[in-house]
């Protein structure tokens, strides 16, 4: 993994300036071979900017350039390592690219973060995260990303394991000084211990569920009879005219999926069919999916305008996850709204503020992120499980009088699953899982 790489790491397209990255043992030294004061890059330190002309293998110039050094260790990746920036035309960024590739070969996707992994510089929770703020899609999910690139999950998760590991050992002195006549280890306290690490572990996998809407966002499908307002209520809270709204009932065949922020958030904002008897074939696959949708969706809105709300069947399994709107009360003002349920208007805006409110409410997250260790994978998060589960078993051998070491080694199962989310010994193919998913320049 010491061999010389390079990728363009600004977006592909026509800017002002494009930055192209190469690392690896020799990367300095290949570069002042494209550059037109070799001797002065060869020479200098890390930390510095360098400025002269780019040639290519026949010493021609290409452009003008910017050189920005570092030394290993203190690079992103660990290694030597030079950005590269230079004007942000399509075709010149290419040719400097082709020209560094005569000498050194293209980064694989994520491959720089991966060496910066494999460096020491960042642990595996860390390096996933990269991933996360690259692809985050609103500012709440930028938030989590960053404080799992700046080690708050890290460091609480440490600090579980050092928790974990202290209760262990103390189990492993009573086993290897059973025969001594020493003092007994006091069972209050090592029960006490493993109590504030379940909590400390459940706390954290509760959150868990909410951090992945976070990241993946929340999934909100739209549902009701045809022509009760959900295409318009869809194009209200996206503030486009995304979905065709007519007089005419089942203009919405299939359904229509968009992403959105908001107040931070990332939300999925789906519209569906109509739900409806229907002898039209198209319409009824699309009414079909839509309780695909219903059964996948985090939240349900359910329109109706009727007088008397009369609950559907389709909904029986779903209640616990469905907001019932009245739709269309500026039609009909003097409906009486049943108790829970949210009167809207897409045309006066009426009760959008308190559906919003209440699809926040669903998310449950802490309003301030900054210091908070958020699990929002799902790997992580399925390690999690398990290592709360072996901490279980461990208070349940201590409370069945199982044996010291039967508790031990419960406590060594949990901790190693706090180890793969750190990555302390991860697999090639863990590795290959989780960076064949970053992009090239990554």
């Amino acid at each position: 993994m010491n061999d010389v790489i390079c990728a363009q790491i600004s977006a592909p397209g026509m800017a002002a300036v494009s930055l192209i990255r190469i690392s690896g043992k020799g990367a300095i030294e290949l570069a002042s071979d494209f550059f037109s004061r070799p001797n002065k890059l060869k020479n200098s330190p890390g930390g510095v900017i360098l400025f002269g002309d780019f040639l290519d293998p026949e010493g021609r110039v290409l452009d003008e350039v910017l050189l920005s050094v570092f030394r290993a260790p203190n690079s992103y990746t660990g290694e030597d390592l030079i950005e590269l920036g230079c004007h942000g035309s399509v075709s010149l960024t290419q040719r400097i690219l082709q020209s560094l590739l005569t000498r050194c070969r293209l980064a694989n996707p994520g491959e720089f973060t991966l060496r910066a992994f494999m460096n020491g510089k960042m642990d595996l929770s860390r390096a996933e995260a990269v991933n996360d703020i690259i692809q985050a899609s609103a500012s709440r999910a930028e938030t989590a990303a960053l404080m799992q690139v700046k080690g708050y999950l890290s460091q609480h998760l440490q600090m579980m394991q050092k928790k974990i590991n202290d209760t262990r050992l103390r189990c492993e002195l009573a086993i290897d000084f059973v025969d001594q006549d020493l003092p007994q280890i006091d069972m209050d306290d090592l029960a006490t211990r493993i109590d504030e690490i379940i909590v400390l572990a459940r706390n954290l996998y509760d959150e868990g569920s909410h951090g992945i809407k976070l990241r993946d966002g929340l999934r909100i499908c739209l549902a009701g009879s045809p022509n009760v307002g959900k295409s318009s209520l869809f194009n209200a809270l996206l503030k486009q005219n995304r979905a065709i709204v007519t007089d005419i009932p089942g203009t919405t065949r299939d359904y229509l999926e968009e992403s959105f922020s908001l107040k931070g958030n990332p939300i999925v904002l789906i519209d569906t069919a109509g739900i409806r008897e229907s002898e039209d074939s198209i319409e009824r696959e699309g009414i079909a999916r839509s309780h695909d949708l219903m059964k996948s969706a985090d939240i349900i809105l359910y329109l109706y305008e009727t007088d008397k709300f009369i609950h559907p069947d389709e909904l029986s399994e779903f209640r616990y996850k469905t907001l019932y709107l009245a739709s269309k009360i500026d039609l009909y003002p003097a409906r009486v709204i049943e108790a829970g349920h949210i009167p809207i208007s897409v045309v006066t805006q009426d009760g959008l503020k308190a559906l919003t409110d209440r699809i926040l409410e669903h998310l449950n997250l802490p309003e301030e992120l900054a210091n908070y260790p958020l699990i929002t994978n799902t790997r992580h998060l399925a390690a999690l499980k398990a290592a709360l589960s072996a901490l279980e078993d461990a208070k349940d051998a201590l409370i069945n009088d199982s044996g010291f070491e039967f508790i031990a080694s419960d406590l060594i199962l949990a901790a190693s699953k706090l180890e793969d989310i750190l990555g302390a010994v991860p697999t090639d193919e863990l590795l290959t899982q989780i960076f064949e998913n970053f992009c090239i320049g990554k």
